[in-house]
């Protein structure tokens, strides 16, 4: 899956993450797709710890929020002891994250200052 409007629709997962943690991102999908899903939630937040502290300057409080949203992303992947150090090495992460990069690259600095914002302000 692609992120043609990575961070347009990073506003989306950060609701989702906060609204609506209860609801599984498996819910009728196959494991592999459930499993792709929360790999481009976490990239997606990998981007953001990369991005944002140069866009807000605030780096501690975005570290610990986008940890925050990876350890909920990490508890919708199917194999419980995957770890987000371990995810680092996944083939199919690894293209998923490029993937993210382009996408954040080619992201107005308007857009990444509005998704950082929210990131910054995020609480669980």
């Amino acid at each position: 899956m692609k992120y043609t409007t990575f961070f347009r629709s990073l506003s989306g997962f950060i609701f989702a993450a906060v609204l609506t943690q209860a609801v599984s991102a498996s819910e009728g999908l196959s494991q592999e797709e459930a499993n792709t899903i929360a790999k481009e939630d976490i990239a997606a937040a990998q981007i953001m710890n990369e991005v944002c502290p140069a866009v807000t300057g605030n780096s501690a409080k975005i570290a610990t929020n986008v940890k925050s949203l990876i350890d909920s992303y990490l508890k919708e992947y199917s194999d419980k002891s995957m770890t987000y150090e371990k995810l680092q090495n996944d083939t199919e992460y690894k293209a998923i994250l490029q993937e993210a990069r382009k996408d954040a690259q080619d992201t107005s600095k308007d857009e990444q200052k509005s998704v950082c914002d929210d990131v910054l302000n995020y609480s669980e």
